[in-house]
């Protein structure tokens, strides 16, 4: 976990290269082991830096390779994130009613995990209040009133 850690805070910072280092050592570490929870976010990971060294025919087989795990066991945690990385991918790549889908599956996964606490765990509003995941409620809000 310390090393996809580290890996998203290159990536963050924009130290593409280092994070593209760090996420092949995690990729490696995580494909050595049986965990699919591990080896989804390893996929993931290898998406995001695709997607931030603009190698989007890499970035989709990659997802493709995360959702295909997600799909077949239930890792919710892995699951949102995932989702929400395809979300963006699709997105960028203007497949709008697709990239919904993505962002309404991790949507889903998002509040089966806070439904897993007591409305008042402080862990809940921690969860709820965290900048990804406010992303994808708020485009979901943001959706419904442009409907509305």
């Amino acid at each position: 976990m310390a090393q996809l850690e580290s890996s998203n805070a290159l990536l963050l910072s924009g130290d593409i290269a280092h994070a593209g280092m760090a996420a092949r050592e995690f990729f490696d570490s995580a494909l050595s082991t049986a965990d699919p929870h591990l080896q989804a976010l390893a996929w993931e990971l290898k998406t995001r830096v695709a997607m931030a060294e603009n190698e989007l025919k890499s970035a989709q087989e990659y997802i493709e390779r995360s959702l295909a795990i997600v799909d077949k066991f239930e890792i919710l945690i892995a699951a949102w994130q995932v989702h929400a990385t395809a979300w963006q991918l699709r997105a960028h790549a203007g497949e709008l009613e697709t990239a919904e889908v993505h962002r309404e599956r991790a949507e889903s996964c998002i509040l089966k995990i806070a439904d897993s606490f007591a409305p008042e765990e402080p862990l809940r509003a921690t969860f709820l209040a965290a900048v990804p995941v406010r992303r994808i409620l708020h485009d979901r809000a943001a959706n419904r009133q442009s409907v509305g």
